[in-house]
């Protein structure tokens, strides 16, 4: 088993408002190559150039899983006609795009529907060594991924199940679109598996030690002379105590 992060997560807000960029892992699994979420158009270009990265091209994923239908998380699967595409039987149900009520999701649905979708159920076997799990509370079908590593231990792609650090911590996700009491049970029973790494919808990995990465991230200002203006942001170690005596 391989896991391989296409594409990192990040929860970015602003006085503009909220731009959400989804996590998109690859499994590497006996042979099969599954996509668990794919994005939304704002990251096309930068998936299919860390596919290619990879020597794959959309004609190579065997299965794509959506961890809900949030427009963020699953507008690029229109890339992956060949692929079998798995989404939750509550969330083909009862999700929007958008989390709320919307006129975008009746089409999405007959996209899914023509690409012949097929619904997870708790613990429902994706590829050799993965599962579905069932998470909902930020939307009424979501479905994390729990993987088996080779050595036995388990890493869980949690969705927006967990989109942060930060919810783990708490207990809470930072947006709740079906039900609060069970978005604090699927985070509690995600815990309860004691995985070895976590990989959310919004943020860099981790366990209950804290973080395993910190990702860099960039900000691209456009100016008018044709140069671009960057602020990256990154954590790095703290500053050693200086102490003059």
């Amino acid at each position: 088993m391989e896991i391989e992060r296409l594409m990192p997560g990040r929860g970015i807000r602003s006085n503009a408002g909220t731009m959400g960029v989804a996590a998109v892992t690859l499994l590497r699994d006996d042979g099969e190559n599954v996509l668990v979420d794919t994005g939304h158009f704002g990251g096309r270009t930068e998936l299919l150039a860390a596919m290619k990265q990879k020597k794959l091209a959309p004609g190579d994923i065997d299965t794509v899983v959506l961890t809900h239908i949030h427009w963020d998380h699953c507008i690029n699967v229109d890339l992956f006609s060949k692929s079998k595409i798995l989404v939750g039987e509550n969330e083909l149900r009862m999700g929007y795009m958008m989390g709320v009520k919307d006129g975008h999701t009746k089409y999405f649905k007959q996209l899914l529907k023509t690409m012949g979708v097929k619904t997870v159920r708790e613990g429902a076997k994706i590829s050799k060594n993965a599962a579905g799990i069932l998470t909902a509370g930020h939307s009424p079908g979501h479905v994390a991924v729990s993987v088996k590593n080779d050595d036995g231990s388990t890493t869980v792609i949690a969705g927006d199940a967990i989109p942060n650090y930060r919810a783990y911590l708490r207990n809470f996700p930072d947006l709740i679109f079906y039900s609060s009491s069970e978005a604090r049970s699927s985070i509690r029973r995600i815990k309860k598996m004691r995985p070895v790494m976590i990989i959310p919808g919004h943020d860099s990995p981790f366990n209950v030690s804290g973080y395993l990465e910190h990702d860099e991230f960039k900000l691209i200002l456009r100016r008018e002379n044709e140069e671009n203006s960057i602020i990256t942001v990154n954590t790095v170690a703290a500053d050693k105590p200086l102490v003059f005596t």
